[in-house]
C-alpha cells in the first residue's frame, strides 16, 4: 500500500467523522423542534443507500437549510406521524428515506415543498401500497419545477400561463414539456390532423385530458395550501 492511498484513506474517515457530528448535531436539532421527525429522521438515516456519499459538506447543509425553511411543513408532518395508524417500520424504513434522499438530491428548492406534501399525503390518504407510493416520488424525481408549473396549467390548477415567441428557446422548451408530460403517462393529448401529419403545434388545457394516473399524482403533489 503506498502513501497516496494512506493519505486517502485518512481523509476519507476524517470526511466520515466530520460527516457523522453533522449528522448527529442536525438529529438534534431536529429533535429539538420536532420530536417526532427528529426520532424519524434519526431512523430513516440508517436506511439510506450510500450514507457515507450522500452525507457530504454542501449536501448536508442543503438538508438542514431545507428543514429550517419549511418548519411549519415539518411541523404538520409531525403531528400526522404521530396520529397514523401505519406501520412504524412502513414509514421509517421504507417510505422516508426515499424522500430523505430527495430533500437531499433535489437542485430546485422550488420542489422541497412538493416532496414533503407528497410524504404529507401518504399520511392524509393513507397510502399503505408501498409499490404506488414509490411511483408516484420516482414521477416528481423526473419532473423539473418548469414542468410542474406547466402540468398544472394543463391541470387547470392555474388559468394563466405566460406566453413566449414563436420560436424563441421558452417556446420550445414548453412544447418540449409537454411531450415529457404525455410520455410519462400524466397527460392525453387530444390530436390534431396536423400531429397525426407530424406537425408540431402548441396544446392548450382546452385539447389535454388528464390520464388516470395524471390525476391520482396531481391529487399526491397538491394540497390546499400549496402556493403556484
Amino acid at each position: 500500500m503506498n502513501t497516496g492511498t494512506l493519505v486517502e484513506i485518512t481523509v476519507r474517515v476524517g470526511d466520515l467523522v466530520e460527516e457523522n457530528q453533522i449528522i448527529k448535531t442536525l438529529i438534534g436539532e431536529m429533535k429539538l423542534s420536532n420530536s417526532a421527525v427528529g426520532n424519524l429522521l434519526e431512523e430513516g438515516i440508517e436506511w439510506v443507500p450510500y450514507a457515507g456519499k450522500i452525507y457530504q459538506g454542501i449536501k448536508l447543509n442543503r438538508l438542514q437549510k431545507r428543514f429550517n425553511e419549511h418548519q411549519a411543513k415539518f411541523n404538520e408532518i409531525g403531528k400526522l406521524l404521530s396520529e397514523t395508524s401505519m406501520s412504524a417500520t412502513y414509514i421509517s424504513e421504507r417510505i422516508f428515506p426515499i424522500v430523505l434522499s430527495d430533500l437531499i438530491e433535489e437542485h430546485e428548492d422550488a420542489k422541497i415543498n412538493l416532496i414533503l406534501t407528497g410524504f404529507e399525503n401518504v399520511f392524509i390518504e393513507e397510502k399503505t401500497e408501498e409499490s404506488v407510493v414509490i411511483n408516484y416520488f420516482d414521477s416528481l424525481r423526473e419532473l423539473r419545477y418548469a414542468d410542474i408549473m406547466r402540468f398544472y396549467y394543463l391541470s387547470n390548477v392555474v388559468q394563466t400561463y405566460k406566453v413566449h415567441a414563436v420560436g424563441s428557446d421558452e417556446h420550445a422548451l414548453i412544447r418540449n414539456i409537454d411531450k415529457k408530460l404525455e410520455n410519462r403517462g400524466l397527460i392525453s393529448i387530444k390530436k390534431t390532423y396536423g400531429a397525426i401529419a407530424g406537425q408540431e403545434a402548441d396544446i392548450y388545457s382546452d385539447n389535454v385530458q388528464l390520464t388516470l394516473y395524471g390525476r391520482k399524482f396531481l391529487d399526491f403533489i397538491l394540497d390546499s395550501n400549496t402556493s403556484v
